[in-house]
């Protein structure tokens, strides 16, 4: 898998990138934050090549209030050698912000 520690999060696009060594699919996005979000869940995308991998905003992997962790499965699986994968934070939570320590881990096969 790909593992990118993003220490404390902020809103922001390209926190952490990632260039592919090989051609790969994509089974699964784990997010984990060691301090669950409150007044508004925690989203991450995952992007390929600077557009996102989940068309569908709504899939987006999404730590919800009071949470650590989620699962999700992009719509886009295919990475191929040279591509280059970036990580926007766009949401951390309104009343505390979540994310100590969020990891994002990129399971692949």
């Amino acid at each position: 898998g790909i593992v990118f520690n993003l220490g404390l999060a902020s809103v922001g696009s390209k926190q952490a990138q990632a260039l592919i060594p090989g051609n790969l699919t994509i089974s699964v996005v784990k997010i984990y934050a060691d301090t669950a979000p409150t007044g508004a869940s925690l989203i991450v995308d995952v992007n390929k090549n600077g557009s996102t991998m989940f068309t569908t905003q709504g899939n987006r992997p999404e730590i919800v209030i009071d949470g650590h962790s989620d699962d999700s499965t992009p719509d886009v699986t295919a990475l191929a050698i040279g591509d280059r994968l970036s990580i926007d934070i766009d949401q951390v939570g309104s009343i505390i912000a979540g994310g100590a320590d969020l990891l994002v881990t990129i399971v692949c096969v």
